[in-house]
């Protein structure tokens, strides 16, 4: 892979910090209801989520994300990994921008994954445009 295509098709960012310690990671059932920790939408009871536990820098924590954003964070976290709560802000940066639907960095990815992530581009795009100084347009009257 070129480092332009790796820089577009991997934009997310593991930063400094080193890995977990005692690291467990399962999918399981909700028995009740959960909010994803990436994109903070409900994981509601009876669905399958990912549980990640592990003790970071001394500190033991736990983290449920929902299938479509773990497997979003993995497809695009490539080798150099990523930060929990991270994902959506690191996507909105690094590749909402020069994002194309059907691209090749969206090869891999299940049909339900690619929707939601066009999904939240669009709800990203659309937000941008009405904060970007812009006034908004004018409605027309007969």
């Amino acid at each position: 892979m070129s480092e332009t295509s790796e820089a577009r098709c991997c934009p997310l960012s593991g930063g400094d910090h080193d890995g977990p310690v005692a690291f467990t990671e399962e999918t399981v059932t909700a028995r009740k209801e959960h909010k994803c920790y990436e994109c903070r939408g409900v994981i509601p009871k009876g669905a399958r989520y990912l549980k990640e536990s592990g003790i970071w820098d001394g500190r033991p924590d736990r983290y449920k994300t929902c299938l479509l954003c773990a497997e979003i964070r993995t497809h695009f976290a490539c080798q150099d990994g990523w930060l929990y709560g991270q994902l959506w802000s690191d996507l909105e940066d690094n590749f909402f921008p020069d994002m194309t639907a059907g691209g090749p960095c969206m090869d891999g990815l299940s049909p339900a994954a690619k929707q939601f992530l066009i999904d939240r581009r669009m709800d990203w795009y659309m937000d941008d445009q009405e904060h970007d100084g812009a006034p908004p347009p004018q409605e027309q009257h007969p």
